[in-house]
């Protein structure tokens, strides 16, 4: 993992850039349902939050072919001073009064607009800054120090919190993050630079050159743009992912916005949910370590079938656990948390390595899409689920066997089976290509 440090300096900053990025969208999306949960104590509330959340992932494929188009650090830096704005408006009514559930709820959904652009810039920026073959070291450091960063934050956020210390600190020190993140935007190289540093640095040059050319001389219209994208994914192996993806997206939004009331009967306290949102950062560590060490020796297939049962059987044990024996049920947690870390690290390289570089934006928006629909569906199914029955571990209970379900229906998918290790993906569009 070292190399992608010594032969591309750029790196560096994008790393410092995602890391403070990441770690601002994911705290607000903590403590923003946390903050509705307590202020309100309505899991109708809370589903709406939830709802906002997703909702504008919805409709995330209509910004694809823009982000395709667009300087993404430029767009980056547009992202950060909306949410920068969002976080600092909340505060200040926050220190005027009690802010009104409809206006925290509608910051929520400003903020994650500009979360479905940014989540897609970042995730077309890296494969124009590192070369193919380090794209999977390059997320799973940027995971690791995003989610260690993020932890470090948010256990000390709540030690202040338990010790009486009200949510104008969360909101200042969220607003803090993004002003950093935003600044330090402003040492990445511009794209066209970063692509010619690449290109001398690897044998690819001819094929960023040319996707450089199609992005900047394309004259193809935005609905041909957007359906280029879309006819990808129907085409291949991406299209059985993404419902899959989308099922366990349901699924996990329906648990998520009943998070808070579960860690309030298991905890005795409504400030059990930040530990398990910080033991589930943990395990995003533990995933980052799990997918460097299964990477060059298991297919990907393998990987995303074992990773969805087992973390459903985890799922399932966790809450038959909990209840016993508390410290165990957290290290069961971890280890479900880290699993799905580790699918998302492949997933998400996967979707950077097969398409052209010059779509992958449009691609990550119209999955976003699909996986939007059915988690602001599970969000509002959970709001109403947590009122419908009696104990809530039944919610967790279900989302568990979902995950099972989903990794036995991909073990059985054509497509899917065939998906080598992901250092042959190149070899695999190959195969693809001569059929």
């Amino acid at each position: 993992m070292s190399k992608v440090f010594s032969r591309n300096m750029n790196f560096k900053g994008f790393l410092l850039f995602s890391s403070l990025f990441g770690i601002g969208r994911g705290m607000f999306a903590i403590f923003m349902m946390w903050v509705v949960h307590a202020l309100y104590q309505n899991p109708v509330y809370t589903g709406v939050a939830g709802f906002m959340f997703a909702a504008p992932t919805v409709a995330g494929f209509i910004v694809g072919p823009f982000v395709d188009r667009c300087e993404k650090i430029a767009l980056l830096r547009i992202v950060c001073i909306v949410q920068l704005c969002v976080v600092a408006f909340i505060l200040g009514v926050s220190l005027m009064a009690q802010p009104g559930a409809w206006l925290i709820l509608i910051a929520i959904l400003v903020f994650s607009i500009m979360g479905v652009v940014g989540g897609a810039a970042v995730t077309a920026l890296l494969p124009r800054i590192v070369i193919p073959d380090d794209l999977v070291s390059a997320n799973v450091i940027t995971q690791i120090v995003g989610t260690i960063g993020g932890l470090i934050i948010g256990t000390s956020l709540y030690a202040f919190m338990t010790a009486g210390v009200g949510f104008e600190l969360v909101y200042g020190v969220n607003g803090v993050i993004l002003l950093v993140g935003l600044l330090a935007s402003y040492g990445l190289r511009g794209e066209t630079e970063a692509a010619e540093n690449l290109m001398d640095d690897t044998d690819a040059a001819g094929d960023l050159r040319g996707t450089t050319q199609v992005d900047k001389n394309s004259q193809t219209s935005y609905l041909a743009e957007l359906w280029e994208g879309v006819s990808f994914i129907k085409g291949g192996v991406l299209l059985p992912l993404a419902v899959a993806f989308a099922t366990t997206s349901l699924f996990a939004n329906i648990a998520h916005v009943n998070l808070p009331a579960f860690a309030e009967v298991h905890t005795g306290t409504g400030s059990g949910y930040i530990i398990l949102s910080a033991l589930a950062l943990v395990g995003g560590v533990v995933g980052s370590y799990i997918a460097g060490i299964i990477a060059p020796k298991f297919a990907l297939s393998k990987i995303f079938v074992m990773c969805f049962v087992v973390a459903g059987v985890f799922r399932v044990l966790f809450v038959y656990v909990i209840p016993g024996n508390f410290v165990r049920a957290l290290l069961i947690f971890v280890l479900y948390a880290g699993l799905i870390g580790t699918v998302n690290i492949f997933s998400g390289t996967l979707v950077q390595k097969l398409p052209p570089k010059y779509i992958v934006g449009r691609i990550t928006t119209i999955n976003a899409s699909l996986f939007g629909v059915t988690a602001a569906i599970g969000a509002l199914v959970g709001g109403f689920a947590g009122r419908m029955f009696a104990d809530v571990d039944t919610v967790f209970i279900i989302q568990g066997m979902a995950y099972i379900a989903v990794g036995v229906c991909l073990y059985f998918i054509k497509p899917v089976r065939a998906l080598p290790m992901i250092g042959e993906i190149d070899l695999f569009q190959n195969r693809g290509k001569q059929a």
